[in-house]
């Protein structure tokens, strides 16, 4: 407005600024508008803004749902104190209580977990825009994990058009501001954050490809999921849950979709879900694009060093997975999910190694380690827990008939599934990982000294395996690891395979740890992980597949 004593006639005297509000259904309205004298010639600009949703749905990794038991809905795997330390009841467990506890037929999904609220967004909490956060399912995710993630991420995916509204509201004192503030949004800031020297395939994002971005709403849903049964299950579910998303904003909630699809992004072992849901279960027409995080896709060495050895050696978290074999087998055995992480027939053969030169497997995991019951190193020891005959033979057959049906048959239809047409990952490369494992004989036998007889010492190692030599001698076998690159749990070789799909829009290998893949610390796109920046860029190029108009 210019500087004069009085307006002239025509001109507007009084212009104001109109954010909009939203009702319960997520309904944009404009409320605040007032009625001002004919004389005044007052102008009320309304700010539009972005109404239709593209949902994203994010699926967490193995143990990153939170578990409940069928029959009393007592919380069995929870982690919402800090640092987790409602999951350290689990350490002082035997195995016999984990498979009590841990058991595919008495767990279910856990949704009443602790959410985050929502506090960094500029002028309009996201449970306003979108139905509340615990109706999207935040409270299945493992609040350790990912609490922290799911705030900043949601945030971050609708930062930059607040922004650009409460500028707009106030034009004046924004422009005062600017000038010693920046008030642009994250994703703004995050095309001049330098970017590191990791290894990709993928271009980074236009100030076009931003403000098309900034058309869409991006409401965050999460699919939780019960980590210990079959994947293939967890993947009919995702099915259901999509095509309940897409109903939620096509009826419900809002102005509709910009398009009758949604976006994932996965962490680990829920990447084989998406896919299995995508390829295999005909789902991808309903899928704009994915992003998976470190996804184990040919499986890895790591899980078959767990079953063998436990976790003892990997810290805290690691205690509470079963520091030994006999706390983590006794459960892992029997679940379907964490047995599907086992490097696959496609994963690169003679992983299993011995010092003395052999090496497995040639050509089919399966017959060659998996269902071995003729040698020390086989995968299960039915007798681990149970002692009787009975028992134990009863073991083995729900064992095998277990890696015959669902394990095996979900690998082989992940084999022939590919990938969705629209797919980026990350990959971690600087984390010592198992890309292969190697038993070393130790230089030790056990006699006792006085006799010269063989016994079998009364202690159990993480990573040890007493053998019984032919002439009747007991000796130790060091379970050791590659330590090659990767994230710590997933070797290289997963990315090295998934680099080979022709149709691979982006990828990256960047320093990521497995568990910590989507970490975050507050909302500073400084202090983003490469990780974290690679699927918000991969989101942004995935929405320029949708066409402007559907905006409107």
């Amino acid at each position: 407005m210019s500087e004069k004593d009085s307006p002239e006639i025509g001109e507007c005297q009084h212009v104001s600024y109109h954010r909009p509000h939203w009702s319960e259904n997520g309904k944009c309205s404009w409320v605040d508008i007032q009625r001002q004298h004919k004389s005044l010639n007052a102008e009320a600009k309304c700010i539009v803004p972005p109404t239709k949703a593209i949902p994203v749905i994010f699926i967490p990794g193995i143990m990153g749902t939170n578990l409940k038991n069928n029959m009393d809905d007592q919380p069995i795997w929870r982690a919402d104190w800090i640092k987790g330390a409602d999951t350290l009841p689990f350490v002082g467990l035997n195995g016999k209580k984990r498979r009590e506890l841990l058991n595919v037929d008495t767990t279910k999904v856990d949704g009443e977990g602790k959410i985050k609220s929502s506090n960094l967004t500029v002028y309009s909490d996201d449970g306003n825009l979108f139905p509340s956060r615990k109706e999207r399912h935040w409270g299945e995710a493992l609040y350790l994990s990912y609490g922290e993630f799911l705030d900043v991420f949601q945030t971050t995916l609708i930062d930059d058009w607040q922004r650009d509204i409460k500028r707009m509201t106030n034009p004046v004192l924004a422009k005062q501001i600017d000038k010693t503030i920046n008030i642009n949004g994250v994703l703004s800031q995050l095309q001049a954050v330098s970017k590191k020297n990791d290894e990709s395939y993928e271009s980074d994002f236009t100030e076009k490809e931003l403000s098309h971005f900034k058309h869409f709403l991006f409401p965050v849903h999460v699919f939780g999921y019960n980590w210990l049964v079959d994947n293939a299950i967890s993947a009919a579910q995702l099915v259901d849950y999509i095509n309940e998303v897409i109903k939620t904003y096509k009826y419900q909630h809002g102005h509709g979709l910009a398009v009758e699809k949604v976006i994932i992004v996965t962490h680990s072992m829920g990447g084989l879900i998406a896919r299995y849901a995508s390829q295999v279960l005909g789902a991808k027409e309903k899928i704009l694009g994915i992003v998976h995080g470190v996804i184990p896709d040919i499986g890895s060495p790591a899980a078959y060093r767990r079953m063998k050895t436990g976790a003892g050696k990997e810290g805290t978290a690691g205690l509470v997975l079963g520091k030994n074999a006999e706390e983590l087998m006794s459960v892992l055995a029997f679940a379907p999910a964490p047995l599907q992480l086992l490097p696959s027939p496609k994963y690169p053969s003679n992983w299993l190694k011995f010092e003395e030169g052999e090496s497995y497997p040639k050509v089919d995991p399966f017959e060659e380690i998996y269902l071995r019951n003729d040698v020390w190193w086989r995968l299960y020891e039915p007798d681990i827990l149970d002692k009787d005959q009975v028992t134990i033979r009863k073991n083995e057959k729900s064992y095998a008939k277990l890696m015959r049906g669902s394990v095996k048959t979900f690998m082989i239809k992940m084999e022939q599934g590919k990938y969705h047409p629209n797919t980026y990952v990350f990959y971690g490369k600087k984390v010592k990982s198992d890309s292969f494992l190697t038993w070393v004989k130790e230089n030790k036998k056990y006699q006792n000294p006085y006799t010269g007889q063989s016994f079998i010492p009364q202690y159990t190692t993480h990573d040890r395996q007493i053998v019984q030599l032919p002439n009747g001698e007991y000796c130790e076998y060091l379970l050791t690891q590659s330590n090659t690159a990767g994230d710590g749990t997933v070797p290289v070789e997963s990315l090295h395979e998934i680099k080979k799909y022709p149709l691979l829009k982006g990828w990256l290998a960047t320093n990521v740890d497995h568990q910590d893949a989507y970490e975050v610390s507050g909302l500073n796109p400084e202090k983003y992980s490469e990780a974290i920046k690679f699927t918000l860029q991969s989101i942004i190029k995935i929405v320029q597949e949708v066409d402007i108009r559907a905006a409107e």
